[in-house]
């Protein structure tokens, strides 16, 4: 298996003989069939920082939602909102630590400001009713 799309050589052949097709453009974007293969390691790196920006996105959501829970609280004051307030922030801890994981996996050195980036408050006491 060569590691190139099944129609490389078909866009290929296609572009040779002047064919004009929005499809064909398309594909030629997505495969430019002139330029030279990326390399199978510059790749997996453009991969893996994706991922990895992926999993910092899931962090950063999950401590908007956070933020939001904390102000419902603190408008509310009632058992739900420090219900909801303590599971989003179970929520955070679980995305934060599988960062701080993704980032291992990858070799990065650790982020001595990790925490203080990505802050999370303390757990809320919930009301008596």
């Amino acid at each position: 298996m060569s590691g190139e799309p099944a129609w490389k050589a078909l866009v290929e052949q296609l572009l040779e003989e002047g064919h004009q097709s929005p499809y064909l453009e398309r594909l030629r974007d997505r495969y430019d069939v002139r330029a030279p293969r990326e390399s199978i390691e510059r790749e997996v790196l453009r991969e893996m920082a994706s991922a990895l920006a992926r999993s910092e996105d899931k962090v950063n959501v999950a401590l908007l939602e956070l933020e939001l829970c904390a102000r419902r609280c603190e408008e509310r004051a009632d058992r739900a909102s420090v219900e909801a307030f303590n599971a989003k922030r179970q929520h955070a801890i679980k995305v934060r630590r599988e960062l701080l994981i993704h980032r291992d996996a990858l070799r990065f050195p650790r982020d001595p400001r990790f925490e203080e980036r990505y802050p999370i408050p303390p757990k809320r006491p919930v009301p008596e009713d």
